[in-house]
């Protein structure tokens, strides 16, 4: 089985502050990562781990390789400085066939949790999100229990699948010895991907429309007291109020 693993692209320097710890991998990358080696340890197969970013990503890639993963792949090229979804699902389907592509909840900058929708969306692939564990894989179906608001619930998806993975129980693990000195002996290497290399049509985006956001200044409220010698009289007035402002 082949098991794809997203990585959250690495911030550029000029935004680098903004963040923390950007320069390792999240503890939600981490887990992911984690999850995939523990699914090639049942069901066989190998993890190839994506990310997207600069050249300087590639410290973070390395990391990835001294967990002992099978192929880190960064896709880095000036024409991707704009890249959406569409490319990122393009990249993926340059490694088909795949079983299952994982990523993590939430990253360290946005945390908006969008990228497994709208990847499963354009690889038109099933999307178990909120996974808390991968309970099998057989007969090309891939069966896991998520996290609903209330409880928990199991859910089958045909493969290949995405998942978007909140499991933090997985089999700890440690970069080992062998696998640190053959990723900065050159044994181990990132394979940089350009679009010489993957062939995608870039769109170039234009900006058509600005708009000015303006930020409205609170105002204090006047409490208003309604008085009146009976609950006839307070509705009238209500009313009246009402009106004065617009509301009806």
């Amino acid at each position: 089985m082949r098991f794809v693993v997203i990585l959250k692209q690495i911030p550029d320097d000029s935004i680098k502050d903004e963040y923390q710890d950007v320069d390792q991998l999240n503890d939600s990358d981490k887990n992911v990562i984690k999850e995939a080696l523990d699914l090639r340890d049942r069901y066989g197969g190998t993890v190839d781990v994506i990310g997207f970013g600069p050249l300087s990503a590639e410290d973070v890639m390395k990391e990835t390789l001294t967990y002992g993963i099978d192929d880190a792949f960064l896709i880095s090229d000036p024409q991707f400085a704009d890249m959406d979804v569409s490319q990122v699902a393009a990249v993926i389907k340059k490694l088909d066939p795949y079983d299952l592509v994982l990523c993590g909840r939430q990253a360290i900058d946005g945390d908006s949790a969008h990228m497994a929708s709208m990847t499963s969306c354009a690889l038109e692939i099933p999307l178990i999100a909120y996974s808390d564990e991968i309970t099998e894989m057989k007969d090309g179906s891939v069966f896991a229990t998520c996290m609903g608001d209330q409880m928990a619930y199991k859910v089958e998806a045909k493969t290949p699948a995405m998942i978007l993975s909140i499991r933090e129980k997985n089999k700890n693990r440690f970069p080992s010895v062998p696998d640190i000195m053959k990723t900065y002996d050159g044994t181990y290497k990132t394979k940089i991907l350009t679009n010489e290399d993957l062939n995608l049509s870039v769109t170039k985006r234009k900006v058509t429309q600005l708009r000015k956001y303006e930020v409205k200044s609170s105002k204090q409220q006047k409490l208003v007291m309604i008085g009146g010698k009976d609950e006839e009289e307070k509705a009238t007035q209500i009313l009246q109020l009402l009106k004065q402002k617009s509301v009806i």
